[in-house]
């Protein structure tokens, strides 16, 4: 079965952040031309939001966890959270 966003022909992007500290170290420029100039961005974390707002704006979507303390296998708890691939086509369909 081909992702939602597949399915519509949405061109999709990926870019992966696994430090913002060093990716806010990078010049302006670079930074830009690593997230591009999408209509809308979503964040996916398996953690909170907090930090993701300065990369994908306040208008952004974001697919991740909303509280601590969860515990169990990853792939349980992603489902329990929503962080799915289904979940990010979803919200990124309903952003544009």
């Amino acid at each position: 079965m081909k992702p939602l966003s597949a399915a519509r022909k949405v061109p999709t992007r990926v870019v992966s952040v696994p430090c913002f500290e060093l990716f806010f170290a990078l010049p302006e420029a670079e930074r830009n031309a690593v997230v591009g100039a999408a209509k809308i961005n979503v964040a996916v974390e398996a953690g909170i939001r907090q930090g993701w707002d300065a990369i994908i704006g306040s208008a952004g979507g974001f697919v991740g966890m909303s509280n601590f303390g969860a515990s169990a296998p990853y792939k349980d708890l992603y489902r329990h959270f929503g962080v799915t691939a289904e979940k990010v086509a979803e919200v990124a369909l309903n952003k544009l």
